[in-house]
């Protein structure tokens, strides 16, 4: 079991038992160091990518924690990231990325190069609100967390709006504090 742990700026490894197996990662702005890193998720040659949130970058390691190189980097450009957040990667190697602080989702090819910028800031189908998570399904199709429009979306493999859904649940402890503190977000 891998986790990334934002206030240690490290991924930590679990056996399924929870023994604690080990963990790699200090806080930095170097290679193999992090910056609050949040979403992983293993490519088919069973690397960890690691969304380093506050860098704006991607980074690989091999599972046992060896740096293997990294991309993007802060910004607003295609490429360029602000604060990603979700990471998954489809069974070609392409890596998509919830880029949270930009309301899109990009796609990278497996050496890291962008191939593609999908949605924009709003509320319509197909756009985003602080994008939290991000899947594939095996047919290419693409799941958004669509955190701040509080829904899921699906696209199509080229980044076409599919389907949306929505549902009630119960507010967490977090949302409850979140909302406590935050009053203007109850109204919108």
């Amino acid at each position: 079991l891998y986790i990334s742990d934002e206030a240690l700026h490290s991924v930590h490894i679990f056996s399924v038992d929870g023994a604690f197996l080990g963990a790699w990662g200090r806080q930095g702005s170097g290679d193999g160091q992090f910056d609050r890193p949040s979403g992983i998720a293993f490519d088919p040659e069973g690397n960890l990518v690691v969304a380093d949130a506050l860098n704006g970058r991607l980074q690989r390691y091999t599972s046992r924690g060896r740096y293997l190189g990294g991309w993007a980097g802060p910004g607003t450009g295609d490429g360029q990231l602000q604060m990603p957040w979700g990471v998954a990667v489809d069974k070609a190697g392409s890596v998509y990325v919830a880029d949270w602080g930009n309301d899109r989702i990009q796609k990278f090819d497996a050496g890291g190069m962008h191939l593609a910028t999908f949605g924009s800031s709003g509320h319509g189908d197909g756009q985003f609100t602080r994008p939290s998570s991000v899947d594939t399904d095996d047919d290419g199709n693409i799941y958004v967390a669509d955190w701040g429009n509080e829904r899921v979306q699906v696209l199509a493999p080229d980044g076409s709006f599919l389907a949306k859904f929505r549902g009630d649940s119960g507010l967490s402890k977090w949302a409850e504090d979140y909302f406590t503190s935050n009053q203007s977000e109850l109204e919108e």
